[in-house]
C-alpha cells in the first residue's frame, strides 16, 4: 500500500509540474509523454519492425542514425528525422539489433578510408542461423550506412549451431577487452559467442545456458558485468555478463507486480551514467496501445523508479537508450521505441528530458560509449578508425 501511495503521490507531482509545458500527462498511474519522430516504415508489410540501436557519429552527434531489423528481411537505417538513408539484405530475416564502438578490424571502408577499429553492429540472422555483423561507416553520403564486417553477408554470418535463432545483445568486457554476442531461442536457450577481430571477424560459442521459457529482449551492463534478459511471459532475470559466470540469477521483476511489468516482457536497454549509476528500461508489450515501459535502477538490485507510456506507441517491442546530446532535437539524448500501428510498423524517437521530468529521473550527459578508455574521454580518444570528436562530441 505504501508503494502505490508513493507513486500516486509522484503522479500528482509529475502533472502538476507539467501542466504547462505539456510534455507528460497522467493516464492512470502512468505518465504519457510524446514523442516528437517517427521513422519511416519498415519494408514488410504488418508488424514487421521489431529492435533498434542507436549507433552516434564520432564527431557530429547530429548524424546519429537508429539501425532497425525487419523480421521478413533486410535491415533498415533512419535519420534522426526519421527518413530512411539504407535498406540491406532485404531477403535475410533479422531481428534484435546491438552495437558497440572500438571493435579491432582492420580494413577499408567501401568510400577508400582504412579502419583499425570500428563500431560493430550485431543482428540475430534467423534465415541463416547466426549472427550477422556489419561495420558503420561514418564516411558514407549519408553518414552511418551499414557495410558487411567481412566483406559479404555470408561470411558476415557466424553460424550458432541451432535453427530459428530469436533476440540477442552484444557484451564488452572491461576485466578482459573482449566482446560478446548473447544470442538466445525460444525455447529459453542462451548461447553467448565471443567475437575475435583482426582482419576479420570470427566468433566461438564460451557459454550456453536455459533461461526457462520464451526469451527474446536483453542487454548487458558493460560496467557492472550484469546481463539482462526478459522471459516474456514470467519477468525479468539478471545473470553475470562474463563467460564464467554460469547460470546463476536473480530475478529484477515479475509480470503482474506493482511496477506495472505486463506480458509480454520485450525490449530492454541501459540509460548509463559516468558514476556508474543509471537505468535499465523494460517494454511490457501488452496488447494494443496499453504498452507500457518500466524503469528500474541500473545498480544494487534493480529497484523501481517508474512506469511511463509513450502516447500512441502501441504493443512495444525493442527499444534503445542513450544519454548524449545527439542533435538539437534532442539535447538530452533520445529514447527510441518501436510502434506496432499504423502498419508498417515504424519507431518512435523521444527525447529522454521528457521521460526524465516525467519520473524525475537524473540524466548525465557525460558518458559516451565511444570512447577509450571505455565510457568517458578524460585523456582518452575515440579511435574507431574514424575522425577523432571535437571537444568530445559534447
Amino acid at each position: 500500500m505504501t508503494q502505490k501511495l508513493t507513486w500516486f503521490a509522484m503522479a500528482l507531482a509529475a502533472t502538476a509540474a507539467f501542466a504547462c509545458t505539456q510534455t507528460a500527462e497522467v493516464t492512470g498511474a502512468y505518465p504519457v509523454v510524446q514523442s516528437t519522430v517517427t521513422t519511416g516504415p519498415c519494408h514488410s508489410a504488418g508488424d514487421q519492425c521489431d529492435d533498434s540501436a542507436i549507433w552516434i557519429h564520432p564527431s557530429d552527434p547530429a548524424q546519429t542514425v537508429i539501425i532497425g531489423d525487419d523480421k521478413s528481411g533486410g535491415m533498415v537505417v533512419w535519420n534522426l528525422a526519421g527518413q530512411e538513408i539504407q535498406f540491406i539484405d532485404g531477403s535475410t530475416n533479422m531481428n534484435n539489433v546491438d552495437v558497440r564502438y572500438n571493435f579491432p578490424l582492420v580494413g577499408t571502408f567501401s568510400t577508400g578510408q582504412a579502419h583499425t577499429h570500428v563500431a560493430l553492429v550485431g543482428v540475430t540472422n534467423e534465415t541463416d542461423a547466426g549472427v550477422t555483423l556489419y561495420k558503420v561507416n561514418p564516411y558514407s553520403s549519408p553518414a552511418g550506412k551499414l557495410e558487411h564486417a567481412n566483406g559479404t553477408l555470408a561470411s558476415s554470418t557466424l553460424p550458432l549451431g541451432k535453427e530459428l535463432v530469436y533476440g540477442g545483445c552484444m557484451y564488452y568486457s572491461q576485466p578482459t577487452g573482449t566482446y560478446s554476442f548473447f544470442a538466445n531461442w525460444k525455447d529459453g536457450t542462451v548461447k553467448q559467442m565471443e567475437l575475435t577481430g583482426g582482419s576479420s571477424v570470427s566468433g566461438k560459442v564460451v557459454r550456453t545456458f536455459d533461461v526457462g521459457g520464451q526469451v527474446e529482449g536483453c542487454v548487458a551492463d558493460d560496467v557492472h558485468q550484469a546481463f539482462y534478459i526478459g522471459e516474456e511471459d514470467v519477468g525479468i532475470w539478471r545473470y553475470g555478463a562474463e563467460p564464467t559466470a554460469g547460470d546463476s540469477r536473480a530475478q529484477v521483476d515479475r509480470v503482474g507486480s506493482a511496477t506495472g511489468l505486463k506480458a509480454d516482457v520485450e525490449g530492454l536497454t541501459l540509460y548509463y551514467k559516468s558514476d556508474g549509476s543509471g537505468y535499465l528500461i523494460a517494454s511490457a508489450q501488452s496488447v494494443g496501445p496499453d504498452a507500457r515501459n518500466v524503469v528500474y535502477e541500473r545498480t544494487g538490485t534493480n529497484t523501481w523508479v517508474g512506469t511511463f507510456r509513450v502516447q500512441d506507441a502501441d504493443e512495444t517491442d525493442g527499444m534503445d537508450v542513450t544519454n548524449l546530446p545527439v542533435g538539437p532535437g534532442f539535447p538530452h539524448g533520445v529514447f527510441v521505441a518501436h510502434d506496432a500501428s499504423p502498419t508498417p510498423s515504424r519507431h518512435r524517437l523521444t527525447p529522454f528530458e521528457r521521460i526524465a521530468k516525467a519520473l524525475n529521473l537524473t540524466m548525465d550527459s557525460t558518458w559516451d560509449p565511444r570512447c577509450s578508455p571505455y565510457g568517458t574521454c578524460g585523456g582518452g580518444m575515440l579511435h574507431s578508425g574514424e575522425a577523432p570528436a571535437v571537444g568530445n562530441a559534447r
